[in-house]
C-alpha cells in the first residue's frame, strides 16, 4: 500500500484511536537491537494506520463482532493483532526469525535527523510486559514484547502448521505467502489456512518481486497461482472477494477473502 493510497484511504474510515498513535515503548532494549528493525516499521502510527485500513477493507465485520479467535500468520510488528485485541478478540500471531546475516535484515544506525529523534522517543520509556532472552534473527521481538502480544515463532514454509483443525475463527496472512514457497505451492498453504479456520481466511499479496518481474516463467506461474486462489473452492471454503490495487509495480492482486461454505 503506497503512502498516497494509505492517506487517501484513511479519510474514508473512522479516525484511528489515539491509543495506537503513541510511539512504541522500547526503553528495555539497546539501540543496536532496535536498529535491526526496518525504520519504517518502527513508526507505530504508520503500522497502525495500515492495519486500520486493512481491517476496514478486508474484515470490517471483525470491528463489531462478538469475541473471535483470530490467528495472524507472519504478523511482523503485530499492529493488526493489537487492534483486534482492543476490540475484545482473542488473538495469536506467528513470526519467523528470518533476519540472519545473509538476509535483508536492516541493522542500520540512526543517521537521519528523523531517525535520531525517533530513536530518542522509542528509548524514553520502558514497557512493563514480560521479556525473554533476545532471539537471534527475530527483529520484531522488542515491538511484540512491548505490546504484550501472544506470538510464537514458526516457519510458514513447513507444513503442517502447529494448530488444530478449525481452531481459529479467522486466519489472516498478509504479504507472506510469497516467502513460504514458489507459486506452485501456494495452493497447499491456502489448504492449510482453511484447515485451521472456521469462518474466514484473508490473504494479502505482494507485487511480483523486482528481481522476478522480467522472468516470464515466474510471472506466468504466479499469475496461475493467483487465478487458482481467485477460483478457490475446496476444503469447505470458497473465494468470496478478490481485490486489485496499484503500486509502483503496476496493477496487481492485493487481497483475497475466503468464506466457509
Amino acid at each position: 500500500m503506497s503512502p498516497f493510497e494509505l492517506n487517501e484511504s484513511l479519510g474514508w474510515f473512522p479516525e484511528l484511536p489515539k491509543m495506537f498513535r503513541a510511539d512504541y515503548q522500547l526503553g528495555n532494549y539497546s539501540q543496536e537491537q532496535i536498529e535491526k528493525i526496518m525504520w519504517k516499521y518502527l513508526v507505530r502510527l504508520q503500522n497502525s494506520s495500515r492495519a486500520w485500513v486493512r481491517i476496514h477493507q478486508h474484515a470490517p465485520e471483525t470491528l463489531t463482532a462478538a469475541p473471535l479467535d483470530i490467528l495472524e500468520l507472519s504478523t511482523a510488528h503485530g499492529a493488526q493483532l493489537e487492534i483486534w485485541r482492543s476490540l475484545g478478540h482473542r488473538v495469536h500471531g506467528t513470526d519467523f526469525n528470518w533476519a540472519t546475516e545473509d538476509s535483508m535484515a536492516q541493522s542500520k544506525p540512526a543517521t537521519q535527523p528523523w531517525q535520531r529523534k525517533l530513536m530518542t522517543n522509542l528509548r524514553a520509556i520502558a514497557h512493563e510486559n514480560t521479556t525473554a532472552p533476545l532471539i537471534n534473527g527475530w527483529p520484531y521481538q522488542p515491538i511484540i514484547e512491548s505490546l504484550g502480544l501472544d506470538v510464537t515463532l514458526h516457519n510458514g514454509a513447513i507444513l503442517p502448521y502447529p494448530f488444530a483443525d478449525k481452531s481459529y475463527d479467522y486466519v489472516f496472512c498478509y504479504q507472506a505467502i510469497e516467502a513460504y514457497g514458489p507459486p506452485a505451492e501456494w495452493g497447499r498453504f491456502v489448504d492449510e489456512f482453511c484447515r485451521i479456520a472456521r469462518k474466514r481466511v484473508i490473504i494479502g499479496f505482494n507485487p511480483i518481486a523486482v528481481t522476478k518481474r522480467n522472468k516470464d516463467v515466474y510471472r506466468q506461474a504466479e499469475k496461475q497461482a493467483l487465478l487458482d486462489i481467485m477460483n478457490y473452492n475446496r476444503n469447505g471454503f470458497r473465494t468470496e472477494a478478490f481485490t486489485m490495487g496499484t503500486t509502483r509495480a503496476g496493477v496487481h492482486p492485493t487481497a483475497c477473502k475466503l468464506v466457509a461454505v
